[in-house]
């Protein structure tokens, strides 16, 4: 209880003693070398941001419009779950593979690199002639967002001071969102009016536009005259790391119940009677909490020790899933997608200083990278195991298995990780 007190005391001490506007440039920045108040930026902030934007801009982009262009080549539904399933194996085998790899070179070539083959994949959809095709260049697809995604994060996290990572990282986080929250929309509307191969050359040209922007804006990483390389631990040693498998255990689940939730919701809301436009409506509803809570998330996690925030985020994120099979006010669907949105922001928010810290001691790309197969990999596992639920016990079914194991995930997480202080540091003004 003590313990609880003084800890948050000291946060309300910080929150007092260190007053800063909620604004990008304090989320940016850190005080100057000198005591006159300047804010030095991470470097090549805002260009990486775009780059991941686009990219996943690129994924929404086409969302809408690859099930039709596949189906057009005569693909079935198996032929369709094989080629999504490509670009979660890819990311799931590249993550680890070239996460590593940037912790030996510089990750800006890596980086250009990703965005040159999605360029080249854009404009090879549009061109291709058959299914296999189609599935090879989605697997291509995935190995190039492997280049692009997890090494930005490092490039960022590499270059973010201790004590901002929560800050930082989470704003730079939602250039995601940006992706995911306009791709299906301006793709839609391109393919409505232009046909379906206009978003393909849609997504290139905006892979171009970021590459450049990398090319030109992002500085290359560089050492000091005379200054050694730091040698990558083993794999072993990074394995060994408890907080690796808090983050592959949060991230994985959230993976797993994420896309079941995306993928069996419509089916449950079909049965209940609801119209496409309230499915609609939940579905963004939690893409709507996660966006405007991640920043804050962020601001909270500079502040907290991370087990409590990763319990109390992953267990309220997940809780809701037992829930929406039962309701059956609209409305009351609605808002329990808004408190899954708003609570996977917290818990994702502290894991990412978590992965930051871990990543400074064992190569942020390998870090980064074995956080971004784990989320490979439940994207992958969800809609399967929750498919075979669903053919098992009904539509309500794989809602529960996703609860159940996302409670599991947070749960095991929050036990992995460190715990709180045993005595909080405290403030010299509150003395």
């Amino acid at each position: 209880m003590r313990c609880a007190q003084g800890l948050l005391r000291e946060v309300l001490c910080k929150l007092r003693w260190k007053p800063a506007p909620f604004s990008a440039a304090i989320l940016l920045s850190t005080p100057g070398p000198d005591k006159t108040g300047r804010l030095a930026t991470v470097p090549g902030f805002w260009p990486l941001f775009l780059a991941v934007a686009v990219a996943l801009l690129g994924l929404g982009v086409i969302s809408p419009v690859l099930p039709l262009y596949m189906r057009a080549f005569g693909a079935g539904g198996l032929e369709l779950g094989l080629v999504f399933a490509a670009f979660a194996v890819a990311r799931f085998l590249g993550g680890p593979l070239f996460g590593r790899l940037s912790d030996r070179v510089a990750r800006k070539p890596l980086i250009l690199t990703g965005l040159g083959l999605y360029a080249l994949v854009s404009v090879a959809y549009a061109l291709a002639q058959s299914l296999w095709q189609i599935g090879l260049l989605r697997l291509v697809q995935g190995l190039a967002s492997t280049l692009v995604t997890p090494q930005a994060q490092a490039y960022v996290a590499e270059r973010t001071p201790p004590g901002r990572e929560g800050r930082t990282l989470n704003l730079f986080y939602t250039a995601q969102f940006v992706g995911m929250g306009l791709g299906p929309i301006l793709g839609g509307g391109l393919a409505e009016h232009f046909g379906l191969t206009a978003p393909f050359y849609a997504m290139g040209l905006l892979t171009v536009a970021a590459l450049l922007a990398v090319a030109f804006l992002v500085p290359m990483e560089g050492r000091a005259p005379g200054e050694r390389r730091r040698p990558r631990p083993p794999w072993r040693a990074v394995l060994a790391q408890r907080e690796l498998w808090a983050i592959v255990a949060y991230m994985g689940t959230r993976g797993f119940w994420r896309q079941a939730f995306n993928a069996f919701f419509p089916l449950l809301a079909a049965e209940k009677g609801l119209g496409e436009t309230m499915i609609g409506t939940v579905l963004t509803l939690y893409f709507v909490g996660e966006s405007v809570f991640q920043i804050p998330a962020g601001y909270l996690a500079d502040l907290l020790p991370p087990r409590p925030q990763v319990l109390l985020g992953g267990m309220l994120a997940t809780v809701p899933l037992f829930f929406v099979p039962v309701v059956t006010a609209p409305w009351a669907v609605a808002l329990l997608s808004l408190l899954m949105g708003v609570a996977s922001a917290f818990g994702r928010g502290s894991i990412i200083v978590v992965r930051t810290q871990l990543g400074r001691r064992f190569g942020m790309g390998t870090v980064t990278g074995v956080q971004d197969a784990a989320f490979a990999s439940g994207q992958s596992l969800g809609p399967t195991l929750a498919g075979a639920a669903y053919s098992l016990a009904g539509a309500e079914a794989p809602l529960f298995l996703s609860g159940c194991l996302g409670l599991l995930g947070a749960l095991l997480a929050a036990l992995l990780v460190a715990p709180l202080p045993a005595k909080p540091k405290t403030c010299p003004r509150c003395n």
